[in-house]
C-alpha cells in the first residue's frame, strides 16, 4: 500500500486547527478574489480548488460567482479529505505557513491537483498573529527570488509579481526590512 506524504505534522495541525477554532483565521481570501479573477477566466475554466481555503470566503467572492468551488484544508474538518486534481487551483497565503520539512511534500501534492493553471500568493513578511506555541504563524519566511527557484522546481512560472507593503499601516519591524509584502505567482504543469 502507498503511503501518503505527509503535508502537515499532528502536532502542527493541532497548533492550526487551534487558530481556526479562533474564528479569524483564513477569512480574508475573497480579497484577492479581484487578483485571481483574470486568470481564472483566461484559463476558461469554471471550476477552481480553493488549496488551504481556511473558512471559505473565497467562493463567496462576488467575482467568484458562476464557478464551481471545491475546498481543501487540512485544518478544517469538514474540508479536510484529500482533494481532486482540478483544471484550476488557487493557494493564497498557504505557503508560509507550511512547515519547512513538509514544504516539498506540499509542493507534490499541488502538482498532482494543477491540471491547467495555478494561482499561489505567498506572504513575504511577518504575520501580526502568534501561534499558540510562541513563533509567528509564518513560519516559512524567505526571499521572493528563493520562491521563484523553488516553486519553478514544480511549475512553468507564468508570471511572478511582487507588491509592495500597504500603506498607512504600523508595521511591528524597520521601515526597510521587508521591501515587498506578497508575490503573487501564476503557474501551469511543467508538461504544458
Amino acid at each position: 500500500m502507498l503511503k501518503k506524504p505527509m503535508l502537515v505534522t499532528d502536532e502542527y495541525l493541532a497548533l492550526l486547527e487551534h487558530e481556526h477554532s479562533k474564528g479569524d483565521w483564513g477569512t480574508t481570501s475573497h480579497l484577492l478574489a479581484p487578483r485571481i479573477l483574470p486568470f481564472l477566466v483566461a484559463s476558461g475554466s469554471k471550476e477552481f480548488l480553493d488549496y488551504g481555503a481556511g473558512r471559505g470566503t473565497l467562493k463567496n467572492a462576488p467575482e467568484m460567482q458562476g464557478y464551481t468551488a471545491y475546498e481543501y484544508d487540512p485544518a478544517i474538518a469538514k474540508i479536510s479529505m484529500t482533494p481532486e486534481p482540478c483544471d484550476f487551483v488557487v493557494c493564497t497565503d498557504v505557503l508560509e505557513h507550511v512547515e519547512p520539512d513538509c514544504l516539498r511534500n506540499v509542493m507534490e501534492d499541488l502538482k498532482r491537483l494543477v491540471v491547467n493553471k495555478g494561482y499561489l500568493v505567498v506572504a513575504l513578511v511577518p504575520a501580526f498573529s502568534v501561534l499558540k506555541d510562541g513563533r509567528n504563524a509564518h513560519i516559512m519566511l524567505r526571499e521572493p527570488s528563493w520562491w521563484e527557484n523553488f516553486i519553478g522546481q514544480y511549475f512553468k512560472i507564468d508570471s511572478f509579481k511582487l507588491y509592495g507593503l500597504k500603506g498607512g499601516v504600523e508595521y511591528p519591524w524597520p521601515d526597510d526590512k521587508y521591501p515587498y509584502g506578497k508575490v503573487d505567482i501564476h503557474i501551469s504543469p511543467l508538461d504544458n
